[in-house]
């Protein structure tokens, strides 16, 4: 028969064991007793760098996007080898002469990247990043740029972020860009493409309740989350579909702060599952807004118009969703045409 003093001691034990383990559970605790949970790692995004203007608005870009409380940078560009190449062909006297000027532009560019990293970390900082979340990388050139930019990818990164090229509309369809290769080539995380000076604190999220569309939404607010930027889910659905019975094209809610009740759409409850998830991570719900567009065609163009007519910066669009096979076949994705048209805007393609 046990006695009170042994039902005691094991009852002790007990306590001392379960505290033993939800001290190396946790493993922080505050004074007074009161336990502190560790917090979640940061995010971490991949930023091509070639010293280009354009490349020096992606890392603005990327610093005003992304809060410094949950982001860890790496300023990523290739080296290419161009000084030892142009070292052989001192040999030749015929290109001798040639060959110094090369050197000399080759190494304004390599001290023009010096530059621009060394500015970047100064801008980070000023936009309350700490020095310790800002990487440096500059591998020497192995696979090519953008395949070295690929591998490089794959080291634990949530997104790249890439500047567009500048060139014409023209010269992108006889010639694929930098970032145009990275979005054909990266699948596996978000590749973000900055053209022109995009605002940031207005994102645009193209959503028709497809399991692409939901995973653009699961993205940007896990990688923007309480950074007190406005999202608008924008949706297009055909004017057979519409439910409202005003003359305007278009239904919206300013303020997402109750349900998003739509019972007359296939994906009304996607919608409200798109703003659950986004509040999840801690996107205040009255800088949620949604608005649905009765579009029977021209899908890309209306999502780009709806960004710049209304002050969007970042348009956020999946590689799928928004359009059927047989258009995906025959006029090509939706994705694809909206990084096309908004060469001022930055694109996420998901």
């Amino acid at each position: 028969m046990l006695s009170i003093s042994h039902i005691d001691e094991v009852s002790s034990k007990r306590y001392y064991l379960l505290a033993f383990v939800t001290k190396q559970l946790f493993s922080i605790f505050l004074p007074g007793g009161f336990l502190l949970q560790k917090s979640a790692p940061p995010n971490k995004i991949l930023v091509a760098v070639d010293g280009s203007e354009q490349s020096l608005k992606a890392i603005r870009y990327t610093a005003n996007v992304f809060p410094p409380d949950r982001t860890q940078i790496v300023l990523f560009h290739v080296q290419t080898q161009l000084l030892d190449l142009f070292s052989e062909l001192d040999s030749y006297a015929h290109y001798k002469k040639r060959a110094t000027g090369l050197k000399r532009w080759a190494t304004e560019q390599k001290v023009n990247i010096s530059n621009a990293m060394d500015s970047a970390l100064v801008y980070f900082k000023q936009k309350g990043f700490s020095e310790s979340a800002i990487t440096f990388k500059t591998p020497a050139e192995n696979l090519g740029i953008t395949r070295d930019i690929i591998k490089e990818s794959y080291n634990g990164y949530h997104a790249v972020v890439v500047g567009r090229t500048g060139w014409s509309r023209f010269k992108d369809r006889l010639i694929k860009s930098t970032a145009m290769k990275l979005v054909a080539k990266i699948n596996h995380i978000p590749v973000v493409v900055v053209g022109g000076n995009p605002d940031v604190c207005h994102l645009l999220v193209a959503f028709d309740g497809t399991h692409g569309s939901m995973k653009g939404v699961a993205c940007v607010g896990s990688l923007v989350g309480a950074s007190g930027h406005d999202l608008q889910l924008y949706s297009m659905i055909g004017t057979d579909q519409k439910f409202w019975p005003e003359d305007s094209t278009f239904f919206k809610i300013n303020n997402c702060t109750s349900r998003i009740v739509i019972e007359d759409l296939e994906f009304d409850k996607r919608l409200e599952e798109a703003r659950s998830r986004l509040m999840e991570e801690e996107f205040p719900t009255d800088r949620i807004k949604l608005k649905i567009h009765c579009v029977d065609q021209g899908r890309a163009s209306h999502i780009v118009q709806e960004a710049e007519e209304n002050n969007f910066g970042s348009v956020v669009v999946g590689r799928r969703g928004l359009v059927t096979i047989i258009d995906d076949f025959f006029f090509g994705r939706v994705s694809d045409k909206v990084l096309k048209l908004a060469d001022k805007l930055a694109v996420w393609i998901i």
